[in-house]
């Protein structure tokens, strides 16, 4: 019996901190996510502008891909509305100590001139940690039929 729980518990001592780290990365990368959403939401171009790379690619559910500078125009431009980005499921999966891939479903509303736009969708994203903070590098969502 002692053969069988010495390496049981060195197992588990392995595991352990490993599945805590996921724990607090999914934890950590939820925060980001939902405050990127917020920033969104309310236009405040201020709040996304630290939360974006420099060098993001961000490509919306219609195909449309835009940099960082295109992107926080288009914000503060309000032609396009976000009245609405309910994170839904998110799964994040480091990719080492600076990188983590992020698969997840949200629930969106928006309007732009003459048209209400409503969906769930599915996205990809990538952040990288920069001068010890998480930053978007790129985005890519598909609306769900």
């Amino acid at each position: 019996m002692t053969r069988l729980a010495l390496p049981l518990v060195a197992l588990a001592m392995l595991v352990g901190p490993m599945a805590y780290a996921a724990s607090n990365l999914a934890t950590e990368m939820e925060a980001v996510e939902r405050a990127r959403f917020q920033a969104w939401i309310t236009n405040d171009v201020a709040a996304m502008q630290p939360l974006l790379a420099d060098d993001v690619t961000y490509c919306h559910s219609n195909g449309q891909c835009q940099t960082k500078k295109e992107f926080l125009a288009d914000i503060a431009s309000k032609r396009r509305v976000y009245k609405k980005m309910d994170l839904l499921s998110m799964t994040a999966k480091a990719l080492g100590p600076d990188a983590v891939l992020i698969n997840g479903s949200v629930d969106v509303g928006a309007e732009s001139p003459g048209k209400v736009v409503a969906f769930k969708g599915i996205y990809t994203s990538v952040y990288v940690k920069r001068q010890g903070r998480w930053q978007l590098l790129s985005w890519q969502s598909t609306s769900l039929p």
